[in-house]
């Protein structure tokens, strides 16, 4: 049952980002509480459960007004929830620094991903712009991981 719950959740999420999301946006840039959501999934869950919850909330967001491409948004959430799932107890093995830069580089890579795919003629045309609309992003998601931490610690997740 509590498995259920989790999904649930998902679902729960997917409405929160979908409903709230245009009121946090700063010119054109919104917060992305989807992929907070598939880091905590993948690190509580695994690899395996990781993609399978990004994948279909994926599918999900594609099926909104909020998608630009059809596809990017599964493969970006599975490739978040693949590699976040890697991390899955590995909170004790690492130092809590390593660790915890992992998954900043995961978010940035779910970023630099989705934003090349977005925006390949600006990456073309003008890389700068293009690296401040990435990190633009990135960091605006950010902060909202960061305040999540706050409430809900990666390391009681990771059971330390």
């Amino acid at each position: 049952m509590k498995d259920i719950k989790i999904w649930f959740l998902l679902i729960f999420i997917f409405f929160f980002q979908y409903l709230l999301s245009d009121l946090l946006t700063i010119r054109y840039y919104r917060p992305d509480f989807i992929v907070i959501y598939i880091l905590y999934f993948g690190l509580y869950f695994g690899s395996y459960y990781g993609v399978l919850a990004g994948f279909f909330i994926g599918l999900l967001v594609d099926l909104t007004p909020m998608a630009s491409y059809f596809g990017i948004s599964p493969l970006t959430y599975s490739i978040t929830g693949y590699l976040s799932g890697y991390l899955q107890n590995k909170y004790n093995r690492l130092s809590p620094f390593i660790f915890h830069s992992i998954w900043i580089i995961i978010i940035a890579f779910h970023f630099i991903i989705f934003t090349y795919i977005k925006y390949q003629l600006l990456f073309e045309i003008d890389k700068l712009q293009f690296i401040f609309r990435w990190f633009s992003s990135f960091i605006y998601t950010l902060f909202f991981l960061l305040v999540m931490q706050y409430f809900f610690p990666i390391r009681r997740i990771q059971n330390a």
